[in-house]
């Protein structure tokens, strides 16, 4: 019998990438996770006295990463799901866009533009006094521009959500489009046509499980990128409670630099959150492969 061998060369390469992994991946990750814990309890930093749970206790207390808890995940949550729903919509509806090269160009328009370059076309259109606002005025829906409803930097979020649903649905639409043309999805839906189900019933039952499927990991990252968004929470959203990012940055020193341990603190709960989710995922994916 054949014994396989295996070769130093493809040893070599393999070894090469786990230590470009730990080198320029892990390792960073660690040591910032490593610097920001040890300031937030004071063990480092310009201002340290030696360590202490009382920076955890104002962040926890006045900080506002209570609310930024629950907020933050709320907003990414959101972005994600209108942006699936909006993009599986399109997809399940006329999944022949693929070959429309209009469609695409119009899609990878609105996926290369920037956030910030999208924050300030929605709020040049849903703030009070804006596009929007001056048209129902000169309809004679309202009788002045500023009588506008609020939708920028409003308590409801609805302009910062708009946006970052506008930067993130184009790349799912995309992925699910091109997912039903290699998947062959058309053909699992005559199937299930030929077996007596309507054409919704097929795409509902049959379309929609593979899609989700085959696209759960892109909208874990979806729900990642929206969940450290900077720009768009920055210039649309609410003065509080306020995104992680946002809040950090304030806290970083942008006022006053006896609250810089406070933003590790939150820089150091936004890693443990959003690896805890990923760890999450990967145990799910193990339990249901």
């Amino acid at each position: 019998m054949f014994q396989s061998k295996t070769h130093p060369q493809s040893d070599a390469w393999y070894y090469l990438g786990i230590f470009v992994l730990v080198i320029f991946i892990a390792g960073p990750m660690v040591w910032v996770l490593g610097y920001s814990l040890l300031y937030s309890l004071g063990g480092i930093g310009l201002f340290s006295e030696g360590w202490t749970w009382a920076h955890w206790g104002t962040a926890l207390s006045a900080g506002g990463l209570v609310h930024s808890l629950y907020y933050t995940p709320l907003i990414a949550a959101s972005v994600t799901g209108l942006a699936m729903l909006s993009s599986l919509t399109i997809a399940l509806s006329n999944p022949r866009l693929q070959s429309d090269r209009r469609a695409l160009v119009v899609l990878c328009l609105i996926m290369a533009t920037p956030s910030a370059v999208m924050a300030v076309m929605v709020y040049q259109v849903l703030n009070p006094g804006g596009y929007l606002a001056r048209l129902l005025y000169h309809g004679g829906a309202i009788t002045s521009p500023s009588d506008f409803i609020p939708l920028v930097n409003a308590p409801y979020s609805v302009g910062m959500l708009f946006a970052q649903t506008c930067t993130a649905f184009p790349l799912l639409t995309l992925f699910f489009l091109k997912t039903w043309s290699s998947a062959r999805l058309d053909r699992y839906c005559r199937l299930a046509e030929s077996l007596g189900a309507s054409e919704f019933q097929a795409r509902w039952k049959v379309a929609l499980p593979m899609l989700l499927n085959r696209g759960r990991l892109l909208i874990l990252l979806i729900f990642l990128l929206n969940l450290g968004s900077y720009e768009i929470p920055l210039l649309l959203g609410r003065q509080s409670p306020q995104m992680f990012s946002v809040l950090t940055q304030r806290q970083f020193g942008l006022f006053d630099l006896q609250q810089r341990p406070q933003a590790f603190v939150l820089a150091t709960a936004y890693f443990v959150i959003s690896g805890m989710g990923v760890l999450l995922l990967l145990r799910w994916r193990r339990a249901h492969a």
